[in-house]
C-alpha cells in the first residue's frame, strides 16, 4: 500500500507513524513529499518505508506506484525510487526530471518503465538505465497517454507531441 504522507518531518517522534527504513531525502533540501510504503496492514504493517522526495511536491495516486516481479517503484518529488518486496530495501533510486516526476508506469510488453516528468520523459530498464529520454518546448502538464507504440504528450502551451516508445524520438503527424 502507498500513503501520502503530507505532514511527515525527519526524525520527529510526532509523526503520523513510524517507519522501519527512510529513504531519499538530503540534508541540505527539506524534502517536498513523502509517501509511506506499507507492507501488511495498514495499521500494523510488517514492514514499511517512507520516501522522502525533493524537488517538486507530488501526492499519491494511481500512477504514483508500479511493480514488476519483486520490485516495486514509486514516483516521489524528482525521482523514481526501487524497493524489493516484501522487504522493501531500495534497490535504486534516480533522478529522472529537473522539477517533478507526475508518474511511473511499467510497460509488460516492453519489458520497461516510463517516468513522466514536468520536462522530461526518460524510458528506463526496470534496474534503472535509461534507455531515451525527451524533452519538449514547454512543461508536460496537460497529459500524457501511452497507447501501443506511442507516447502522447500534452505540453502547458497545449502542443501535443506523440514520441515512438521504442525509440524515443517525435513522430512527424501527417494530416
Amino acid at each position: 500500500m502507498l500513503v501520502n504522507e503530507p505532514t511527515y518531518s525527519q526524525g520527529s517522534t510526532d509523526n503520523r507513524r513510524k517507519y522501519d527504513y527512510e529513504y531519499g531525502g538530503e540534508d541540505k533540501f527539506h524534502h517536498a513529499c513523502a509517501h509511506g510504503v506499507l507492507v501488511g496492514d495498514s495499521e500494523e504493517p510488517e514492514v514499511s518505508a517512507v520516501i522522502l522526495g525533493i524537488g517538486g511536491a507530488t501526492g499519491t495516486h494511481k500512477h504514483s506506484f508500479a511493480y514488476k516481479d519483486d520490485t516495486c517503484f514509486i514516483a516521489a518529488g524528482d525521482s523514481v525510487f526501487a524497493l524489493g518486496i516484501p522487504e522493501l530495501d531500495i534497490k535504486w533510486s534516480k533522478k529522472v526530471d529537473f522539477a517533478t516526476c507526475f508518474g511511473i508506469y511499467y510497460l509488460v510488453e516492453r519489458d520497461c518503465l516510463i517516468s513522466w516528468g514536468e520536462v522530461d520523459v526518460l524510458r528506463m530498464k526496470p534496474g534503472g538505465e535509461e534507455v531515451w529520454s525527451f524533452c519538449g518546448a514547454d512543461i508536460f502538464t496537460e497529459g500524457m497517454e501511452i497507447h501501443e507504440n506511442s507516447i502522447e504528450l500534452t505540453d502547458f502551451n497545449n502542443r501535443v507531441y506523440t514520441i515512438d516508445i521504442d525509440s524515443g524520438n517525435e513522430v512527424e503527424k501527417y494530416t
